[in-house]
């Protein structure tokens, strides 16, 4: 998911923004399939305690059984979601995964027509280990991997027919769509609707690359030379995390839904604080930016210097970057680096949300004196 695009745009890219149900119920689906990421969703234990609730032990075995705790897995869904309506329902898009060929649906999961798969490994290979060749199987496992529960996830994939792989798609799909997505997207849908257009003026207003730099809050996105279209999305599921995808000539780019003017609480404090308070209070993410003083480092610089697995280290990164600590460059081997602004903006959250306190203890106005 956390990633950025690579290559210069030659030409003049045209942007969307679109707030889509069946972009949010897939990436529902993700968030709850890889709960290792509890602490770095901002929807918190609450949400996964809530939707625990009103699923059963069938369909928690069928998640496990499809996913294995791996999003790539359920993410290259996206190609059947892109070719919908962006207004189709959550349903829709279940009948559309329905109607594909139970073939090209199973090679779907496995990445054969994913750009990023493609790139890793040769699509003769993910097509020949998907006709059960023992030799394919184990390359494309090697290659397409992105840890243990990846290499389990494509395992499961290749052990079941084609129509077996269909059945257990559709059917965990379906009973998460009526039995978590539905009541979702009624809370969360106006939301998103809300933030699309929010999003539509902030590109109206910046040049593309300052709103993508903006919109996924330090992420450099630079779209590939055959791109025409990037589609922008908010999520509020999976905040906040990006989402990267290619299909054809379009790019589409899944940004963290902005919620500060969300509630009507005077006394809250704003959510970018909260972030920056949550972000620092770990002695792990601490150490992170210290080493981030003494130069820029990509991931796996970072997860050798620290001896912490990439997977594990990239949550860390991710909550710094949606802090607006860090920034990570463009390219699957982007650098992260620090923002140099963030003590001075840290500084003046506090001082606007906290009154200030006078010797004596007794409140003295907005601000905060010595």
């Amino acid at each position: 998911m956390e990633r950025t695009l690579t290559a210069p745009t030659h030409h003049e890219t045209a942007i969307r923004i679109t707030a889509r149900p069946a972009y949010e119920l897939l990436l529902s689906l993700v968030a709850f399939s890889t709960p290792a990421r509890v602490d770095s969703y901002d929807v918190g234990s609450k949400w996964f305690a809530d939707v625990d609730g009103r699923i059963d032990d069938p369909l928690r075995a069928q998640i496990t059984r499809l996913s294995n705790g791996c999003e790539h897995i359920l993410i290259r869904l996206f190609d059947v979601a892109i070719d919908l309506p962006p207004t189709a329902s959550g349903e829709a898009f279940v009948s559309a995964v329905e109607a594909l060929e139970p073939s090209r649906l199973r090679l779907t999961l496995l990445g054969y027509f994913a750009r990023r798969s493609r790139r890793r490994v040769d699509p003769a290979i993910i097509l020949e280990a998907a006709r059960g060749d023992g030799t394919a199987a184990r390359r494309l496992i090697e290659d397409n991997s992105d840890g243990p529960e990846c290499e389990r996830a494509l395992s499961n994939v290749l052990g079941l027919t084609d129509a077996a792989a269909a059945e257990l798609v559709v059917s965990t799909l379906r009973a998460w769509q009526e039995r978590v997505f539905d009541g979702l997207w009624a809370v969360v849908g106006p939301i998103l609707a809300d933030e699309a257009e929010r999003l539509r003026g902030r590109s109206r207003e910046l040049g593309l690359d300052a709103f993508l730099a903006e919109a996924t809050n330090g992420a450099d996105v630079v779209a590939a030379p055959d791109v025409d279209e990037i589609e922008v999305f908010p999520t509020w599921v999976l905040r906040p995390w990006n989402v990267f995808w290619e299909r054809g000539t379009t790019q589409v780019v899944g940004v963290a839904a902005q919620l500060d003017d969300i509630g009507s609480d005077p006394d809250a404090p704003p959510q970018r604080l909260v972030q920056l308070a949550r972000a620092l209070g770990d002695e792990r993410r601490l150490r992170v930016l210290r080493r981030l003083t003494t130069g820029n480092y990509t991931l796996q610089e970072l997860s050798e210097h620290f001896g912490i697995p990439k997977t594990t280290l990239l949550h860390h990164l991710v909550i710094l970057r949606s802090a607006g600590i860090v920034r990570v460059g463009a390219g699957p081997t982007g650098r992260y680096s620090l923002r140099p602004r963030m003590p001075v903006d840290l500084h003046r959250l506090l001082d606007g949300y906290l009154p200030a306190v006078t010797r004596n203890g007794s409140p003295g106005g907005p601000g905060i004196v010595g």
